[in-house]
């Protein structure tokens, strides 16, 4: 098979919020997964875009169980950056997880995206969430 690619939802880039001060949002994304989206290394599902003109500080992640192993890992992405490698949460799912990180600016609408980096070896469909935390840097 061919690692397959998701497109965000038709829209999305026009997703997000931004305040015009500097007060902390929080902004959930969310993608229900199909077997085919994690079967094997280098799928790709895209969740949807944050707006430009905000700073990233951090993100929560809170997924179902997708794997009735415990071989999924996923790498989630802002734009081209990997801001959590080779997570295992959605193998197990349950509670969440947080992550902060160093600031990142964003200038454009920037796209947030997970890659399968290990298939799962036995898939079950569910509900992952991907919670960015950020602050308006431009009015």
């Amino acid at each position: 098979m061919t690692a397959a690619t998701v497109a965000a939802p038709a829209g999305s880039v026009n997703f997000g919020f931004k305040q015009s001060n500097v007060g902390l949002t929080a902004f959930p994304l969310y993608h229900d997964w199909l077997t085919a989206q994690t079967d094997e290394a280098n799928d790709t599902v895209e969740f949807g875009y944050l707006p430009p003109g905000i700073t990233v500080i951090g993100m929560l992640n809170v997924s179902a169980d997708l794997d009735s192993g415990s071989a999924l890992r996923q790498t989630i992405k802002l734009g081209t950056t990997n801001i959590v490698a080779t997570d295992d949460l959605a193998s197990a799912g349950g509670n969440g997880e947080a992550y902060f990180f160093a600031p990142v600016a964003l200038t454009v609408p920037t796209l947030v995206s997970v890659v399968t980096t290990t298939g799962a070896t036995g898939h079950q469909n569910g509900r992952q969430y991907l919670t960015f935390l950020y602050y308006s840097t431009s009015t």
